[in-house]
């Protein structure tokens, strides 16, 4: 009797042993995911300082917002030192783009229960979209998106029309 007893509480001991391991997985599971956003989030921030510090970059964009993908590939912008500052915060945000995308696309696989997740990636998604609508990130992106990864070359594949038929605002782009 006395060994029953003692193998019964030793499978509720092994049970709820169990269920501490799973809860203290999901936690920190939990946290690293949250950790990852506000290090993505950070990111934004840094490259929204840049903007701040260097409001010529955001006013080049806001201008040549209208202007068709293939102007940024005619020889009078080379000319524009605004456009290389430009560039190179497109090409910051065209390579954070591909680090979110590949890390949602690295949870979407296989290891989804192993690896942290992006939070609110239909978010993330809604930006990167209203980021696309400036020509200067489509003619980068058309011309040299062979640099990124794939994640981003699926996700601009599958919402290419839609990004293309958004309408464009120098105001809120």
């Amino acid at each position: 009797m006395l060994d029953m007893v003692d193998f019964y509480w030793g499978i509720v001991v092994a049970l709820v042993g169990a269920a501490w391991v799973v809860m203290l997985f999901v936690r920190d599971r939990n946290s690293a995911s949250a950790e990852r956003s506000s290090t993505l989030i950070k990111r934004i921030h840094e490259i929204d300082q840049v903007i701040i510090e260097h409001p010529d970059i955001q006013k080049y964009l806001s201008l040549t917002l209208t202007r068709e993908e293939g102007y940024f590939r005619t020889p009078e912008v080379l000319q524009d030192d605004a456009f290389y500052k430009a560039k190179a915060l497109v090409y910051w945000h065209l390579n954070l783009f591909d680090e979110i995308l590949s890390i949602a696309t690295t949870f979407n696989s296989g290891l989804a229960i192993l690896t942290p997740q992006v939070v609110e990636l239909s978010d993330w998604e809604t930006y990167i979209k209203h980021r696309f609508k400036q020509p200067l990130y489509r003619s980068l992106w058309n011309n040299e998106n062979e640099i990124f990864g794939s994640a981003l070359r699926v996700f601009w594949f599958a919402n290419k029309t839609s990004i293309d038929a958004a309408s464009v605002d120098p105001y809120t782009w």
